[in-house]
């Protein structure tokens, strides 16, 4: 039961994303109403874009780049940062790729913008003595709920991406969550 009143509380405290598909060719295939709404506050481009904000098409084109200069793999083509709309008030941005399969390459990006609520401070020493967490995975959980993503903060500790990915996995773990999210809406 602790459980489903854990998950209860992490969907209470979100709002609903903003999302939008794109092609491969960057038309705007969908967005829904959260979108436009979200949209409409963030810096755009010009009307000829379909309204989308300069910072959505730059992590658009950044996660087509990774693809075109790396080739695709399903776990490392995902982009995200965190942005400030004309009010102040934050916004998570996330892209990836959606569709295709093991044998065929995906065929849209999809991004997903979401308001962050609230923004007070986290108790992360709570969070490490509740959760049973090393003064790493502390540091590295202080930057998930900055917005970065597992390379800027593989930068930022001086460690590889792939302990940073280790440190995810545990924190994960410990804390009975699935996700990057999860985590952050559990400290509040």
């Amino acid at each position: 039961m602790k459980k489903m009143d854990s998950f209860t509380g992490i969907v209470n405290k979100r709002s609903l994303p903003g999302t939008l598909i794109f092609d491969l060719n960057n038309r705007l295939l969908y967005f829904n109403k959260e979108a436009e709404e979200m949209i409409s506050d963030l810096p755009v481009l010009s009307r000829r874009q379909n309204r989308i904000s300069k910072e959505i098409s730059n992590i658009y084109n950044e996660l087509k780049k990774i693809k075109k200069a790396k080739g695709f793999d399903w776990k490392a083509n995902f982009k995200s940062r965190v942005l400030k709309n004309r009010s102040e008030l934050p916004y998570l941005i996330r892209a990836f790729f959606i569709g295709g399969n093991k044998k065929k390459s995906p065929d849209h990006i999809m991004v997903l913008i979401e308001k962050i609520l609230k923004k007070h401070a986290i108790d992360f020493e709570k969070a490490r003595r509740e959760f049973k967490l090393s003064e790493r995975e502390v540091e590295v959980m202080r930057l998930i709920c900055r917005g970065l993503a597992n390379k800027e903060i593989s930068k930022k500790l001086f460690i590889t991406e792939y302990t940073v990915k280790d440190h995810l996995k545990k924190i994960l773990r410990k804390m009975g969550v699935t996700s990057r999210s999860q985590i952050i809406t559990s400290l509040k």
